[in-house]
């Protein structure tokens, strides 16, 4: 009877710990820098129609990233689509393959999917689990993130990595790289990168 419970036990435990990562759940990010903002830019091409932008900005509390995606060109069929921060930049030759996997530092993996009502227990870098999917053509869409981060020495950083768009079944559709955007100096107002 006792090594029954013990069964049982153990089952409902691995079953309650089975979105975390190897290295626990995702924290959330608070030491963001203000106003910091980055751009991924679709521009379209004979690969991939896709054009627009994904803006990301750390707000004045420092608390996670507010993303903004603004997609046109999707196809019509072939969604819904995910899109997901990558551990890696498109390399030069534009093939979005070289991204690699999403940005995972809590090392989770995909499996089991992400559970939206459990964020923190998601890859880091898998933003349509964490706040849905989109569907094309055109794509608007907002949303708040408390697991990214634009801190360089934070393992959840993004900023020089890049963001992939997926068709339904996890083929690469479109990908582009983050770039940090140009700010005003403290003080100064002048421009600074």
């Amino acid at each position: 009877m006792l090594s029954h419970v013990f069964t049982v036990l153990a089952a409902v435990l691995g079953v309650i710990a089975q979105g975390t990562g190897e290295l626990g759940d995702a924290m959330e990010v608070m030491n963001n820098p203000p106003g910091v903002t980055y751009v991924a830019m679709f521009e379209g091409s004979e690969m991939s129609p896709v054009m627009g932008e994904v803006v990301a900005m750390a707000d004045e509390s420092g608390t996670g990233i507010n993303f903004e995606l603004m997609l046109m060109g999707l196809p019509e069929n072939g969604g819904p689509y995910s899109y997901h921060l990558h551990a890696a930049p498109v390399p030069e030759d534009g093939n979005c393959t070289g991204t690699m996997a999403h940005l995972d530092p809590y090392m989770r993996g995909q499996n089991p999917p992400c559970d939206m009502e459990m964020p923190q227990t998601c890859e880091v870098g898998d933003l349509s689990g964490k706040h849905g999917k989109v569907d094309g053509p055109d794509v608007s869409k907002s949303f708040t993130d408390k697991y990214a981060a634009l801190e360089p020495s934070n393992d959840a950083f993004f900023g020089d990595l890049s963001i992939v768009i997926h068709y339904a079944n996890s083929t690469r559709l479109a990908c582009a790289n983050f770039m940090v955007e140009e700010m005003p100096m403290q003080g100064s107002g002048g421009p600074r990168k």
